[in-house]
């Protein structure tokens, strides 16, 4: 049974305000096909294959951006199946960390308009490096000493999240090395999230 704090807020209402956030971000990504949304309608097929073949960094940066999302939706509803209370802190660290989901969009426009550069690079993987920090210790701090979270929680489980929580900052850090040397190599870096994700899973997941 979903419960109250103290101040009147039930854990609900953060599940939806972030579920709204992650869906409308979701959403505005496509606003980075920006080339097809300028035409006319006036052009010729010929110009037209040209200009969709040359959209392919727009399409990987899209593709990615919204993997990026849809990983960092689940690890907020895979916390939010244990936190049964919320507190002014996590609040905060809800709130932080949504604010930098909803930058992904315009972090992912830029990458797309100017992917050779570093520093534009480094902004897109900074933007995510924060998001994922900032999501960990949304974790750490509901989970510590059992604040937030079911009591019955096998401490197992809370080290096991701990640590996967870590993962999209730890290929931000490689991605911003990475980027360095190429930025585009740093970006795609990113695909490698899924994989991670999904074949570093707890045994017998049995708890959604």
């Amino acid at each position: 049974m979903e419960e109250r704090n103290n101040f009147g807020l039930k854990t609900g209402r953060i599940e939806a305000l972030s579920d709204g956030i992650f869906a409308i971000a979701m959403t505005i990504l496509i606003l980075s096909f920006e080339t097809v949304l300028n035409q006319s309608g006036q052009i010729r097929e010929e110009d037209l294959l040209e200009m969709l073949l040359g959209m392919w960094p727009d399409l990987l940066h899209y593709m990615e951006s919204f993997i990026i999302l849809g990983a960092f939706w689940y690890q907020h509803h895979r916390q939010f199946h244990y936190i049964r209370r919320v507190d002014r802190g996590l609040l905060v660290l809800n709130i932080g960390a949504l604010m930098f989901i909803g930058l992904i969009p315009f972090s992912t426009v830029m990458v797309s308009d100017f992917g050779d550069s570093f520093v534009v690079a480094a902004l897109f993987e900074i933007n995510l490096l924060i998001a994922g920090i900032v999501y960990f210790f949304h974790w750490l701090y509901a989970s510590r000493k059992g604040r937030l979270i079911d009591p019955s929680v096998d401490p197992c489980v809370i080290r096991f999240y701990s640590k996967r929580n870590f993962i999209i900052p730890a290929v931000s850090l490689c991605a911003i090395a990475l980027s360095y040397f190429s930025p585009r190599v740093g970006l795609i870096t990113y695909f490698a999230v899924p994989a991670i994700l999904f074949f570093w899973e707890r045994p017998n997941m049995a708890d959604l």
